[in-house]
């Protein structure tokens, strides 16, 4: 299952900073562009825009558009990990094994960062020559519909379901990093595959959530333990620790078995939520 994540991930990242140096960051001042680079880089696991092409492969996507939709939801999710790093949000010193860009940065350069990295996400899918439908479908999945109320939930004190809070502010772009490709090449959606991708989102959210709660700074590359000292609503605090591992497993077995249907010609992907259930960081 590495081989089959690094094979993609290589292919991803020999493109990746190629096709930046191609989109309207090239006229970023130099500062700004550095600090966005910084934030695109570190340990980085790129689950996302594999997600895209392994996707795209199994619909026929030509190559130029699947990277740039993989592209995008790169740009897209480090753009919500800058800003989610500010004092005013988690306050987070470290991502990706290295210092949060508004350490290295400063605050206002940061916000400035992601604010550029969501425009390169939408010039990157215009250059992948998406219909209106999968444009709307890419935007309803970050904004009131999907990341941003996610974390605004995220940060209110107010109660609010662990399962609808993640739903939007991780599993969303989860779930449409799996499925804009296939909306792509064909023009609709299945059912099936949003659940799926839907499912995911959430095991790798549970995942997250009893990582934290386990594991080290040095190992997960931020700060460990950040959501017990900022009493974050996580499936470990809803659920403790011994449940939330259980609601994993169920759900990463639901996930392998409806895969071997799903996406038969996807080792990946068939052996994806297993890889989720067992990772380390």
């Amino acid at each position: 299952m590495r081989e089959l994540l690094e094979n993609q991930r290589s292919r991803f990242e020999r493109d990746f900073f190629l096709r930046l140096g191609r989109t309207s960051l090239k006229s970023a001042p130099p500062l700004l562009k550095e600090a966005t680079l910084y934030a695109l880089s570190g340990a980085n696991k790129r689950i996302r825009p594999i997600l895209a092409l392994e996707t795209a492969r199994l619909a026929g996507l030509e190559d130029n558009r699947a990277l740039a939709i993989a592209a995008a939801f790169e740009c897209l999710h480090s753009y919500s990990l800058v800003h989610d790093d500010l004092p005013a949000m988690d306050n987070d010193d470290m991502r990706r094994g290295q210092p949060s860009c508004h350490k290295k940065y400063g605050e206002s350069t940061a916000i400035l960062v992601g604010d550029l990295l969501q425009g390169l996400a939408f010039e990157l899918l215009s250059l992948a020559e998406l219909q209106p439908k999968a444009m709307n479908y890419f935007a309803r999945a970050i904004a009131a519909q999907g990341m941003v109320s996610g974390q605004y939930l995220d940060m209110q004190q107010q109660p609010s379901s662990v399962k609808r809070l993640h739903r939007l502010k991780t599993g969303r772009l989860i779930e449409a990093a799996l499925n804009l490709p296939l909306l792509t090449a064909q023009g609709g959606l299945s059912l099936a595959t949003v659940r799926w991708g839907r499912g995911l989102g959430m095991l790798f959210q549970i995942t997250d959530d009893i990582i934290d709660a386990t594991s080290d700074s040095v190992t997960l590359g931020k700060t460990a333990g950040k959501d017990a000292e900022q009493n974050k609503k996580t499936f470990v605090s809803e659920l403790g620790l011994g449940q939330a591992k259980l609601a994993a497993e169920k759900l990463a077995m639901q996930l392998a078995n409806t895969s071997s249907t799903l996406f038969a010609s996807s080792p990946l992907l068939q052996q994806l939520p297993k890889y989720l259930l067992e990772r380390k960081a």
